[in-house]
């Protein structure tokens, strides 16, 4: 009897995203619960997506996940770009859940490569702790806002962060 695992809940809501979006990922890699990664070709390009959950935003008003990568997670993900960004363009995946869903605290957050890389330093040189992706969803607001390890999310009193569209899982 194959038994539901608390990832199987998070990773399928990408993957029902997806399909309902007419589109047909494949497996293309797994070896843990920490992360899964799909390959999708769709009419526009053909993706590699790493993705990761997370269920513990904080705040109040507005909700913050964080996502730490190990140091397996960055030499992965340095190997997959290296291995595959001449075929395919690779992009992030990061479901933001709570551990009692509703629709209103659901979302799948599409971060594209270089805006992973303005977040988190996979050369590991600037030294700010443990590599992290920050999505913050503000209440109100039709877009998300990333920072990261390698990006504040305020600079001399203002906002730092980088905006994205909250629907971007549907623009693939």
């Amino acid at each position: 009897m194959t038994t539901i695992r608390k990832a199987d809940y998070y990773y399928g809501a990408l993957l029902s995203a997806l399909v309902n979006g007419g589109l047909a990922p494949a497996l293309f890699e797994k070896e843990s619960d920490n992360r899964q990664i799909y390959e999708v070709t769709t009419n526009k390009a053909s993706y590699i997506i790493y993705t990761k959950y997370n269920t513990n935003p904080f705040g109040s008003k507005d909700f913050t996940w964080s996502f730490v990568f190990g140091d397996n997670e960055i030499s992965e993900i340095s190997k997959i770009h290296l291995e595959n960004s001449k075929e395919k363009e690779i992009i992030f995946a990061f479901i933001c859940a709570q551990k009692q869903p509703s629709d209103s605290n659901q979302i799948i957050a599409i971060v594209r490569w270089d805006e992973f890389l303005e977040c988190v330093d996979l050369q590991k040189a600037q030294v700010r702790g443990t590599p992290r992706l920050s999505i913050k969803a503000v209440k109100g607001s039709h877009k998300l806002r990333l920072y990261g390890s390698k990006r504040a999310d305020v600079l001399d009193g203002k906002d730092n962060t980088i905006r994205i569209e909250r629907n971007r899982l549907s623009s693939l």
